[in-house]
């Protein structure tokens, strides 16, 4: 069983003895490293798989007659404290390292410790962390031995770069970063012919749009990952209606999925108004959340989610919100001038023909769309309309390709609302070829194109979207004179005209960043609006994500408003996220009567949609309106009000106070509940002892049921104890050379002098001589390596895990130390550290917490004392050891409860999603009719079957019925066998395994 093979045990293999230094779980495998004990041999390390080798565990018999100094005593002890798996109600055992950890960020933490695989869809609002939240189950599960493989895949740019600086600075943790083909060849140049890239890299950072392509997408099919994170996962839905680009990114996250054990989808948009989209990330999770038809079978899916927003979260000491309240501001520009409105009608008068005879006229649709950005977007587009005029027609061929290209760019932006520069520049090439040859081919004259820019010349003059912005920004620096401002348009053109309009008109300076600006060029300015006030800031959609300036900014103004909610939401990330010390106040303008009202209501709508799944949502709008005014369609529905463009009438629109709304919800009262669970569960205890606090030197101590180790000190020790060098720190620790693999990258580390720089202080980032310095996290390269030394380690002529203390009281005492596995026929499901007391005269007992143990007040000499505990230590052992079995089996027996509720859920959860689809592809159960008169019943004979599996089964064997739907009997099928093999092999847990650890004898 592999159980017994804990890192420093002895096992026989090969007709030899071996120490085991290094457990790796492979599946139904176990990869052990050993090393030789003695004969020609000794010293020789070798890997071997278990149970393909016979392995046997050997009793390592504690050795009383020579042992070791009380400090290595400790030592050992404090890295078997270390290498515990006690369950998601002992999360983070282990201080993760660089980050000052919220209650709520731990809630993620605690279900992906719970569930059997931690697959979980993290949708917290914008700017809640949850990059750490992943780097916490990250760290949590490399320390726990649960990952050996994690891969990160990104959005290329930013958002790439964060993801490694993340990573590396707070927890230690160093991702080698595949961005290009030429880092993928690099990678595979290292290793031997046909070798693969990704099975030689144990920590991978990927882009998204490169690891789509398909010979990328082949290597990674190779390889199996312990836990993937996707990173703006929203990028990676499902449809029947997506265009190439889409599917590849799917075609990517549906490969993930199944080469991974647990898997993290980030996103703060996860609903972007569509079920079927919002379905498709569910069913990467788990396809039994979903009925394959597009929506989701019961609430189960909600235990795999995790949604908080701002508003939920507060202090849990004072009970004061954490996060500042947000203010939605609705602004209604009203179009007063006649030059504007003659504009507007003369462009409607033009368009609303085309979007009469279709629906799907999209560039004419993009012509609006500019229309009340500003006036200056779609004169600017009218003009190059008028100068394609007269180019020469385009073939039938060419017009289909460009409306196909029209509609999948058009489908992309329903979905995201943005487009990156690239692709905005396409889809303006595309429009306006498109407006050019409809109006060629309806002889409409280029004079009318003309006219049209006439009139919008004359009317950019009198903007009122541009007037609206410019008495915003004034009215907000009537308050605050020195407010930074953050303004979000999505044309460039747009952008000129905001820039024009407000230089002179504003005080300061006006600042411009687009994703035609150098990458220097964008660090350059948000660094100085993160620095200075007074600035105002016209930004466009490509920079949405990725650009934090909620230091020295609470005020956006978007310009215009993009197709999808989620947009607006990312937007308002900028501001409104983790570190904003005042009320964020948001505004965003719209033209009344025109095609943005519409648009606004479609808004409405795609938001009300998502609440209905996410219970809780931000609040992005500020307005809503009835079911009845937003259901229509949006191009349609313009095109019949065109006539009457303008006339007063009562807005469909209205405020609306979602708080109350959301506060009643049971799923917002679970989600309090969950995250004061968090709270209780362990975090009064670690803010007790100083490691989620404020910088100190406590900040680096880990805690284990009261206990507290100095992760510097223990690898300080863990280094002299190997080396047999006097044990240094004082902020620097001189590594021994078989330690430096995979620090290259790491803060701190300086390989020519062969030290890891290090600092108590979370805050502090580089020394006195700008030196970087490394923050030391449970699941740092340096702390796992001193853990693993520690437990294989031998000191010359002593045995370490025993020695001798000093007690107070009077009588001789023997205090016994054993390690207890709990598994499933998968792996090691829980390991834990217990002793007993075992005194010269009277009964042994069981002493739970490890303060009790680990930290006696005096060491002892051990010249001769351990002679006085032969005696009777060796016919008293198996006391101690009935005491321990006992102990072992009351939380082997509380753990296995915990488990096999899990497990009951889970099953229950697959019964309801097979009867699910056996009803969609078999039809509802027909019970057998008494034959009395010799009629034959009517339909198939497994029609008649009881279980929802039979009836699958003989479905997908049945050759009368059409293949599409046999194969989709059959997957279903193999989907619920497989998922009841996994459900049964994690929850039969075999009967737990007493592994003694250490004796330290006691005497007055």
């Amino acid at each position: 069983m592999q159980g017994v093979f804990a890192v420093g045990s002895q096992v026989g293999a090969r007709g030899l003895a071996w120490d085991v230094i290094e457990v790796t779980p492979l599946g139904a495998q176990t990869l052990l490293r050993l090393r030789c004990i003695a004969g020609d041999l000794a010293g020789f390390e070798w890997e071997l798989l278990y149970p393909a080798e016979r392995i046997e565990p050997l009793r390592r018999d504690l050795r009383l007659e020579a042992p070791g100094p009380l400090a290595a005593w400790r030592l050992y002890h404090q890295a078997c404290l270390l290498e515990q798996n006690l369950g998601p109600d002992h999360a983070l055992l282990a201080t993760p390292g660089r980050v000052r950890i919220e209650p709520y960020q731990l809630v993620p933490l605690m279900r992906a410790l719970e569930l059997p695989r931690p697959r979980l869809l993290l949708a917290d609002g914008v700017g809640l962390g949850k990059t750490v939240e992943a780097g916490l189950i990250a760290s949590e599960l490399i320390a726990r031995r649960r990952a050996h493989r994690v891969l990160v895949i990104a959005p290329a740019g930013p958002l790439l770069v964060q993801w490694a600086q993340e990573l590396r600075h707070r927890f230690g943790l160093r991702f080698t970063a595949i961005t290009d083909s030429a880092a993928l060849q690099q990678q595979r140049r290292r290793l031997e012919l046909g070798g693969n890239p990704f099975d030689a890299i144990s920590l991978c950072l990927v882009s998204l749009d490169f690891a789509k392509q398909e010979r990328v997408l082949e290597e990674l099919e190779r390889s199996a990952w312990d836990l993937a994170i996707i990173d703006e996962a929203h990028h990676c839905i499902g449809s029947a209606a997506i265009d190439g680009e889409e599917t590849q990114r799917r075609r990517l996250a549906e490969l993930i999925s199944r080469r991974s054990d647990g898997l993290l989808l980030l996103t703060a948009t996860p609903h972007d108004g569509y079920d079927p989209h919002f379905a498709s990330l569910i069913e990467l999770l788990d396809p039994s959340l979903v009925d394959g038809r597009g929506g989701l079978v019961g609430t189960a899916y909600r235990r795999h989610v995790v949604r908080r927003l701002k508003s939920h979260i507060r202090d849990a000491s004072t009970g004061k919100p954490l996060f500042r309240q947000r203010r939605m501001i609705p602004v209604r520009v009203e179009i007063e001038a006649t030059s504007v409105r003659r504009f507007h009608q003369a462009l409607a008068a033009l368009i609303a023909p085309r979007l009469r005879e279709s629906a799907d006229a999209l560039a004419f649709v993009g012509l609006l769309k500019r229309s009340v950005s500003s006036i200056s977007a779609c004169v600017n587009t009218l003009r190059v309309v008028a100068e394609r005029y007269a180019e020469p027609e385009d073939t039938e061929r060419s017009r289909r390709e460009r409306a196909r290209a029209l509609r999948n760019y058009r489908k992309r932006l329903l979905r995201f609302g943005v487009l990156d520069e690239n692709g905005e520049n396409a889809l303006a090439e595309l429009e306006v070829d498109s407006v050019a040859a409809e109006l060629r081919d309806r002889a409409r004259g280029v004079d009318t194109i003309v006219a049209l820019a006439g009139l919008g010349e004359a009317a950019a003059r009198s903007d009122p979207k541009l007037a609206a912005l410019v008495h915003e920004v004034k009215a907000i620096r009537a308050e605050q004179p020195n407010a930074n401002v953050l303004i979000y348009t999505e044309y460039v053109d747009s952008q000129s005209a905001a820039v024009h309009a407000l230089q002179g008109a504003v005080d300061g300076e006006v600042l411009s960043i687009n994703g035609r600006d150098s990458e220097r060029e964008r660090s350059r300015i948000a660094e100085r609006c993160a620095e200075r006030d007074g600035i105002v800031l016209v930004s466009t959609d490509s920079l949405a994500e990725g650009l934090n300036l909620q230091q020295r900014c609470c005020h956006m103004i978007h310009l215009d408003l993009p197709y999808n909610p989620n947009r607006l939401e990312q937007r308002n990330g900028r501001i409104d996220r983790y570190g904003q010390t005042r009320d964020p106040c948001i505004r965003y303008l719209y033209l009344a009567g025109t095609f943005e009202e519409r648009l606004l209501l479609r808004l409405i709508a795609k938001y009300e949609r998502a609440r209905a799944h996410l219970d809780v949502m931000p609040e992005t709008l500020g307005v809503t309106a009835d079911r009845d005014n937003y259901g229509g369609d949006l191009v349609a529905g313009f095109a019949e009000k065109q006539a009457g463009l303008f006339d007063d009438e009562p807005s469909a629109i209205r405020t609306i106070d979602r708080v109350a709304e959301e506060s009643g919800a049971d799923s917002y009262r679970e989600l309090l509940r969950e995250i004061d669970r968090a709270f209780d569960g362990f975090d009064r205890s670690a803010v007790r002892h100083g490691w989620l606090a404020g910088p100190g030197r406590d900040d680096i101590a880990v805690r284990h049921s009261g206990s507290t180790i100095d992760l510097a000190s223990f690898v300080a020790e863990a280094i002299a104890n190997e080396t047999g060098r006097p044990p240094t720190q004082r902020g620097a620790l001189h590594l021994p050379p078989d330690w430096m693999d995979g620090l290259d990258g790491l803060p701190g580390f300086d390989r020519a002098d062969g030290v890891l720089r290090f600092t108590r202080d979370p805050a502090l980032f580089r020394d006195r001589k700008e030196r970087s310095l490394a923050f030391l996290g449970r699941a740092h390269p340096v702390v796992r390596r001193a853990c693993v030394s520690v437990q294989r380690g031998h000191m010359a002529g002593i045995d370490q895990r025993v020695s001798v203390a000093r007690t107070a009281d009077h009588t001789p005492a023997v205090l016994l130390t054993y390690a207890a596995e709990l598994h499933s026929k998968v792996r090691c499901e829980f390991r834990w550290v217990l002793a007993v007391l075992l005194p010269a005269s009277g009964p042994a007992r069981e002493i739970r917490e490890p303060d009790g143990w680990l930290h006696w007040p005096e060491p002892l000499s051990r010249d001769t004392r351990h002679g006085k505990f032969a005696h009777w230590v060796s016919e008293r052992l198996p006391e101690a050891e009935v005491a321990a079995t006992a102990a072992m089996h009351r939380e082997a027996e509380r753990l296995g409860a915990a488990s096999h509720r899990i497990y009951q859920r889970d099953v229950e959860q697959l019964q309801a999603w097979l009867r699910c689809r056996a009803d969609e592809l078999c039809g509802a159960f027909v019970p057998r009719a008494a034959d009395l008169f010799g009629d034959t019943q009517v339909g198939p004979e497994w029609q008649r079957r009881t279980e929802p599996f039979d009836r699958l089964a003989a479905l997908a064997a049945d050759a009368d019925r059409p293949p599409s739907l046999r194969r989709e009997a059959g997957s279903v099928v193999a989907l619920y066998q497989r998922h009841s093999d996994e459900f049964a092999a994690r929850a039969y847990l075999v009967p737990p395994v007493l592994i003694p650890l250490g004796m330290l004898m006691l005497v007055p």
